[in-house]
């Protein structure tokens, strides 16, 4: 270690200059003391800053100087790990749970009331009977249990005890929805009209948005002779999106019972509910199909008002795309709306169309079928498959010649003579002869 005095304009520093000596052999090494490291300054004086040494003081400027390593700055605490969501319980698993809590607790409410539920969900009524019975030993007045039970009784067709369980449950809770609506449909099954009549309604009057008593108060009300409150019922339940009333609206636009009578306004319900998959939906315009589709001598005032009825549907369907301009009288929605681009909106609009017999919808989704869409839909589509073989089946002449084409050719599926010349079977020669030309230039496609 040596001093070194420095002077600094008129003040003295005394500066510790420490140099590395090689350690002695088997001599300790000296432990620095605390609060004392190599170039320390001290002064006799008070601390001034230091001025730039000259070059030839580089060393001794380097000990004054001890610059302080930067902190490193903290690691962030990682991403809080989110548990995968539980899948729901299966029947078996809840029957497992609700039996172990009951075997822990005998007379516990809830547990045997999910019992009682999921054995009738599984089928099993009578265990469920057994299950709401025991749970009403223990708890004799708990509305829901008498609700339960008289579902169940119901199932069994024992409407007598069935009404006496659920005008328990009334009594002990009057806004027990689902009571008020089951008595009116014991009382409906039992013929009981205006005491079905006055329970959907009280049913209504707890939950005005309950669709499926709406659409059943509809139904009492038409055989009770009051069409016109049963349409206004049905419309109610139909506009919230209830199949079997829309399908029973259609019935009532068709024959004009509480309502005008309208053939457009029918196809538009029964469309809505064949949508939904109803089969009476799907029959009823199967068979108005049919009657539209007589063409020539055959024809009848009655066919060319149905044809007329599907003309104006599709005219209709203009209405729910006020943004698009129908730029030539062929044109349909669904043309329309592919020509944009908007293609994921055009394709059900198109099967619309095509089921209401509109030729130009038909020929987009026969060609959307043999050549898809620039990549946008692939080819042979099931789905446009499946109207093709729906439509053909009542008797619609495009879609029986699209199909011979289809299985002639081997488009999107093994190539079938067979049933080819069956779906030709009973059509103009000319249009046969067509397609038998057509198939004979083209070799198959794979």
């Amino acid at each position: 270690m040596f001093l070194q005095r420095l002077a600094v304009g008129r003040w003295f520093l005394i500066v510790i200059v420490t140099v590395p000596f090689p350690s002695l052999p088997g001599a300790a090494q000296e432990e620095p003391s605390p609060g004392t490291a190599t170039g320390t300054v001290q002064a006799d004086a008070p601390v001034v800053e230091t001025p730039a040494a000259p070059a030839t003081d580089q060393a001794a400027q380097e000990a004054v100087r001890v610059e302080p390593l930067p902190s490193e700055p903290p690691a962030p605490p990682p991403p809080p790990v989110t548990p995968p969501p539980q899948a729901p319980l299966t029947p078996l698993e809840i029957l497992a749970r609700a039996r172990q809590a009951l075997h822990i607790e005998p007379d516990a409410q809830e547990p045997r009331l999910v019992l009682g539920r999921t054995l009738f969900l599984l089928g099993d009524t009578d265990g469920a009977i057994d299950e709401y019975r025991t749970a009403l030993r223990f708890h004799p007045t708990v509305a829901q249990a008498h609700l339960d039970l008289g579902t169940a009784l119901m199932a069994k067709q024992d409407w007598r005890t069935a009404m006496t369980e659920l005008q328990e449950a009334v009594r002990l809770d009057p806004t027990v929805v689902q009571a008020h609506y089951s008595m009116g449909t014991i009382h409906y099954t039992r013929g009981n009209i205006q005491s079905a009549i006055k329970a959907y309604q009280e049913a209504l009057r707890l939950k005005p948005d309950f669709a499926e008593a709406h659409y059943r108060l509809g139904l009492v009300l038409k055989v009770a002779g009051r069409d016109k409150e049963a349409a206004q019922e049905l419309e109610t339940a139909a506009l919230a999106g209830l199949a079997k009333a829309q399908y029973f609206l259609g019935n009532a636009y068709r024959s004009g019972q509480g309502v005008e009578k309208s053939q457009i306004m029918a196809i538009t319900w029964w469309a809505q509910a064949f949508e939904q998959g109803l089969p009476e939906a799907a029959q009823a315009l199967t068979q108005l199909r049919r009657l539209a589709a007589v063409k020539g001598n055959l024809q009848t005032k009655q066919s060319k008002v149905a044809a007329e009825a599907f003309k104006n549907y599709c005219d209709q369907i203009w209405l729910d795309f006020p943004d698009l301009d129908r730029d030539q009288p062929t044109e349909t929605v669904g043309t329309t709306l592919l020509k944009q681009g908007r293609t994921a909106e055009a394709l059900p609009v198109l099967l619309r169309e095509a089921y209401a017999l509109n030729e130009i919808s038909h020929a987009t989704l026969v060609q959307l079928y043999e050549q898809g869409l620039d990549g946008q839909l692939p080819p042979h589509g099931q789905w446009i498959l499946s109207y093709l073989e729906s439509t053909a089946a009542d008797g619609a002449v495009p879609s029986r010649m699209a199909l011979a084409r289809i299985y002639a050719k081997g488009l999107g599926l093994a190539p079938d003579q067979a049933k080819a010349k069956s779906y030709l079977k009973g059509l103009p020669k000319d249009d046969v002869k067509r397609i038998l030309d057509e198939v004979a230039t083209e070799p198959p496609k794979p």
